[in-house]
């Protein structure tokens, strides 16, 4: 059902502001959409009739209804008149009222030292710039890994910080290549395993700060290992022995004793696969996972090494990062 058209809109425009007449037109009509004073089908008064009622052009009006047009606030049908459409755009500035509210409360407050509309959007525009800015430039993080495994760890990192994070060899950085040098000194923010820690802060600058990520062993991989019976034999599979070695060091943080363990690289594994008859159960690092249950011969005893990042560590690299991008943002 079309709704009737207004006889005019409460709009006013302020040839003083510090914005063009087209703007003010534009956004009071988004604000009456918000507001509840133009709904979805509703019919908005015509070119000329709105252009007399503000005093302005008639193209000033016919520019403002084309770009609402054009981004869909409204709808033009020919013959009929141009209407409030119905669409995502529409539901969307519905859906952030709040923020209108808050525009609102900051006015009243604006009012309450003197200030006038025109100055209180200037200003609101200036804080605006000013800020947008400051933050326009994301912060520069950078993952150092050292084992291949940890190519996991760094997923885990950017999925729970939703930041883009460089990724950087240990490797690469020892051997000086230039490259991946740069990359680093440019981070505001380094992060690695805690076994890489020292060497990374040795390579990095001074002034620069790099952070320890801390990985735990998942609860469904304790549980499926505190289930085995005492003295029972697990292999723990890697592409390097010193991956194979780290798993095994986590494992016993969390307190594994009851049970006989041997860390293995492939390599080594490849060349004895009559080990895998002989363990009760085999972990294994993703890397290794397919190669290792094709080769056994029983693959529902082999289980993969998950983890989960440390719930305070995790919550130690965020207020870091706040602290950092507010730092960048004051200065």
């Amino acid at each position: 059902m079309v709704m009737p058209a207004l006889g005019f809109l409460p709009i006013i425009v302020d040839s003083s502001a510090p914005i063009t007449i087209n703007a003010q037109i534009a956004e009071q009509i988004k604000l009456l959409i918000v507001m509840g004073e133009l709904q979805s089908g509703q019919a908005l008064p015509t070119t000329t009739q709105l252009a007399k009622h503000l005093g302005v052009n008639h193209n000033t009006i016919a520019s403002v209804y084309n770009d609402l047009i054009s981004s869909n606030y409204l709808v033009a049908q020919r013959g009929k008149g141009t209407f409030v459409a119905q669409t995502q755009a529409v539901q969307q500035i519905l859906n952030h009222k709040h923020f209108y509210n808050l525009l609102s409360e900051a006015f009243t407050a604006a009012k309450h030292v003197g200030l006038s509309p025109s100055e209180f959007g200037a200003a609101a525009y200036g804080q605006a710039v000013m800020m947008n800015r400051k933050q326009a430039t994301p912060l520069k993080l950078v993952f150092v890994e050292g084992l291949q495994y940890e190519a996991d760890v760094y997923e885990a990192i950017k999925s729970e910080i939703k930041q883009h994070i460089s990724v950087l060899s240990l490797e690469d950085l020892k051997a000086s290549q230039p490259k991946a040098l740069e990359e680093l000194f440019a981070a505001d923010l380094i992060m690695t395993r805690g076994q890489h820690l020292w060497e990374v802060t040795q390579i990095a600058q001074s002034e620069q700060e790099v952070i320890k990520v801390d990985i735990k062993p998942s609860r469904q991989l304790l549980t499926q290992i505190f289930s085995l019976p005492r003295n029972a034999l697990m292999l723990l599979v890697d592409q390097s022995k010193g991956g194979s070695e780290v798993i095994k060091e986590m494992l016993t943080q969390v307190g594994i004793f009851h049970i006989k363990s041997q860390t293995l690289d492939l390599e080594y594994l490849q060349q004895n696969l009559q080990l895998l008859q002989q363990a009760d159960v085999v972990c294994v690092s993703r890397l290794v996972e397919d190669y290792v249950r094709q080769c056994s011969p029983q693959p529902d005893k082999v289980i993969v090494f998950n983890f989960d990042l440390d719930e305070t560590n995790m919550l130690v690299i965020k207020a870091r990062l706040a602290a950092i991008q507010l730092a960048l943002a004051t200065t």
